[in-house]
């Protein structure tokens, strides 16, 4: 039984190898060993070799219909759908060699979206150009090859105008507008697949950039080269950038335009060769002439004009088409119309800023300080000199410039100053050099610069020089080829290096000291003082004050007071009074003694910030030491002039007492009062007397004037009486017949009071040899 199921197991699977389907295909009836199997089921209709063959007959005969109506109905409908939703543009628009009726014409561009296989597109007929439904003409073009869906345009052509008037308009609105549109009209060729689909219709709206006024216009250089013949104005040359969004192109050849400026007609300027290029900048070379001018309203404003030039401020100019001739000479009336309805907005401002005035030099600087307006110095200049350049070759004269500074010291804006009034000025064109004056004008000081401005002073009063900046704005009144016109707001910046005073260095002369009066605080004594001023600073501050010190022992001796403290470049002559009051009482004599007797006294005046009441000197009073030598009184005069003696035979035997009086000068200008007298009389080196007297004597200014008695004290003793019998009187016989002038040395203390009973108390030392004649009698 074993065998008989491997047996059958065998045929099972030699059966399985024959059919033509697998086993999972089969379809099985269950059934119990000893009963007999099913007969399959017949095979489906898709799996039956007639079905099959129907297919491909089928197929033969359906393909044969439809391939012609694709190739014949449907194809052309594609490509004209292709084509509707193609795209067109123009990247460049070259118009050249213009007429009245054509121009040649150069395009490159691009077509997009033009299918997805690669395709020829022929042009059998000219393309129709429209503008906002008017026709402008037609143009041929060669065919267009396109792959990917992208095709390039690169087409030289010439454009038939079929429409004057209509082209006249678009030439005015392509240039002034911000975009266009052309609507292209044609029938084209479409070669794609092996086929060539004909008679397809293209109608493209081409939307370009108009030229827009040409808005973005700008001078690259901006020149006046010389003066026009019989004083008719000026050449001009300028250099444009002229920027065209639009990608339309003209040789335009030669080309003028009327310039104006705030409605003033400032001449013509025409281009050659000009050639305006699509989507890009051109360079246009302008030349012309700028007309001379006689109206003031003219004048004015192109003086407006060439100040905000100078100045690097710009200013809207009109460009007006006055004509337009593409080969130099003829005319083209629908490009002339074009250029003529052209109105450009020409922004004139220099390319880089202007240096019109340089190297200032302040030949003299004068400031007036007044202590009721501080920080306000009244600031003026005699001569300032600088460097004028303008930036043309024309003839200028300057005739009256003005002017408004700004001074930079330590890198501090420190103030500024405006001038009041225009002031003449005078013009050297070949040095290139104006000369002009600063009338007096208020300095004004800013508020948080006013420290930076002290120190200004003190180091302009002090140093040997002192730098500094100064930027502003000046006007000019010029004589120039347009007329004559003022100029403003014209910027400059210079470095300015001024001689300074160096006070310190300095040793005043003193000259013309007279005592003139007195109180009892001080004496007054008038001095003139001479300062020599090295630099090219004048100042004046009105009252000052220094205070005096002898130089050789540093004691104070009183003060110095300017009553107009005025410093003017070169030699300077100041009244000054001085002061009298030291505290050291033997200093004060020895002073007056040496004045009196022509001797010198070293000084020097100390500065303080109480010294002036301007405070913005008080940095540089502060700092200030001045040496000077004060000389005494030339020649010196002798106080004591002549005297007289009454002696007797007491004068030799008795109490040697003789009666004197004395003619005495007063050498001041000032009342003085003579409160007492000692002395010691020698006579031929021998000790003669003493006088000690007390007594209340005014003496008027240069007055002479006789003491009253007063008595001489002898010697006591026999010594002087044998000199008197032995020496004096064989030496003086005429003593006792008469009398006789004996010349005796006297070495003297007066007791004054200068400037009379209220003056100041001083004590006069002082010695006369040989000189007081003395009538004396016995």
């Amino acid at each position: 039984m074993h065998s008989t199921s491997n047996e059958n197991l065998t045929e099972k699977a030699e059966h399985e190898e024959e059919l033509p389907y697998g086993e999972d295909e089969t379809e099985y009836v269950e059934a119990d060993d000893g009963h007999n199997n099913k007969a399959p089921p017949p095979p489906r209709f898709y799996k039956r070799r007639g079905f099959w063959t129907f297919c491909i007959f089928a197929t033969i005969i359906f393909l044969a219909i439809l391939i012609p109506i694709i190739i014949l109905v449907v194809l052309p409908k594609i490509v004209q759908l292709i084509v509707n939703n193609s795209t067109m543009s123009l990247a460049q628009l070259n118009m050249t060699e213009a007429t009245e009726t054509s121009t040649k014409v150069s395009l490159t561009g691009t077509v997009g979206n033009a299918g997805i296989f690669s395709a020829t597109i022929d042009f059998p007929e000219p393309i129709a150009v429209t503008w906002e439904g008017r026709s402008l003409g037609s143009m041929t073009m060669s065919s267009i090859k396109a792959s990917g869906g992208q095709g390039s345009i690169s087409e030289k052509t010439t454009f038939l105008i079929s429409d004057k008037d209509a082209f006249s308009d678009f030439a005015k609105k392509m240039m002034s507008v911000e975009s266009f549109i052309w609507t292209l009209t044609t029938t084209v060729n479409v070669q794609a697949v092996g086929r060539t689909i004909r008679g397809i219709h293209m109608v493209k709206d081409i939307k370009m950039l108009g030229m827009n006024g040409f808005s973005n216009i700008t001078i690259n250089s901006f020149d006046l080269p010389g003066d026009a013949p019989n004083n008719t104005g000026a050449y001009v040359r300028l250099v444009t950038s002229m920027n065209n969004p639009s990608p339309i192109g003209l040789d335009l050849g030669t080309i003028g335009f009327d310039l104006f400026f705030n409605g003033t007609y400032l001449g013509q300027v025409q281009s050659k060769n000009a050639v305006l290029v699509g989507d890009s900048a051109s360079t246009l070379a302008l030349e012309g002439v700028l007309i001379r001018h006689t109206n003031q309203t003219d004048l004015d404003t192109v003086s407006l004009l060439m100040s905000n030039y100078l100045a690097g401020n710009s200013s809207m100019t009109i460009g007006k088409g006055v004509f337009v001739k593409p080969d130099g000479v003829n005319a083209v009336s629908w490009l002339s119309n074009g250029i003529l309805a052209l109105t450009l907005n020409v922004p004139l401002k220099p390319p880089t800023a202007l240096n019109i005035i340089s190297d200032i030099n302040i030949k003299d600087m004068g400031m007036v300080f007044d202590p009721a307006k501080p920080y306000q110095p009244l600031t003026s200049s005699s001569l300032l000199t600088a460097a004028f350049k303008l930036p043309f070759n024309i003839t200028t004269s300057m005739k009256n410039v003005s002017n408004s500074m700004t001074l930079i010291y330590k890198d501090t804006v420190v103030g500024d100053v405006s001038a009041s009034i225009w002031s003449e000025a005078q013009s050297n064109p070949g040095a290139n050099v104006i000369s002009f004056s600063l009338p007096p004008s208020p300095f004004i000081v800013k508020d948080d610069a006013k420290e930076v401005f002290n120190g200004l002073m003190a180091d302009l009063t002090l140093k040997p020089s002192v730098t500094f900046s100064i930027r502003g704005v000046a006007g000019a009144v010029s004589d120039t080829p347009f007329g004559i016109l003022k100029l403003t707001g014209i910027p400059f910046a210079s470095n300015v290096t001024l001689k300074g005073i160096e006070f310190n260095s300095i040793n005043a002369g003193v000259s013309n000291v007279v005592i003139s009066g007195g109180t009892s605080d001080h004496i007054v004594l008038n001095e003139q003082l001479a300062v020599p001023n090295p630099s090219a600073l004048s100042f004046s501050s009105g009252s000052a004050t220094l205070t005096v010190y002898d130089k050789e022992t540093d004691q104070f001796l009183g003060e110095l007071f300017f009553p107009a403290m005025k410093l003017v470049p070169g030699a300077n002559s100041i009244s000054t009074q001085f002061l009298f009051h030291p505290k050291n009482e033997t200093l004060r004599d020895s002073f007056v003694a040496k004045y009196l007797v022509g001797g010198e006294s070293l000084l020097k005046a100390l500065g303080t910030k109480d010294s002036t009441q301007s405070l913005e000197l008080q940095q540089a009073f502060s700092q200030i030491a001045l040496a000077s030598t004060a000389p005494g009184m030339s020649p010196p005069p002798k106080l004591i002039l002549s005297g007289t003696a009454k002696s007797n035979l007491n004068t030799v035997f008795g109490n040697r007492q003789t009666t004197v009086q004395i003619r005495m000068l007063n050498p001041m200008d000032t009342d003085l009062l003579v409160t007492g007298l000692e002395a010691q009389v020698y006579l031929q080196g021998t000790f003669f007397g003493t006088v000690k007297a007390t007594y209340n004597q005014l003496v008027g200014p240069k007055a002479v004037v006789q003491t009253p008695e007063i008595i001489m004290q002898s010697p006591q003793g026999f010594d002087f009486g044998s000199y008197m019998i032995t020496k004096l009187l064989p030496q003086y016989p005429k003593l006792i017949a008469g009398g006789e002038n004996i010349p005796f040395d006297l070495y003297a203390v007066m007791y004054v009071r200068v400037g009379g009973a209220n003056g100041y108390t001083a004590n006069i030392h002082y010695n006369q040899q040989q000189q007081i004649f003395v009538s004396m009698t016995m």
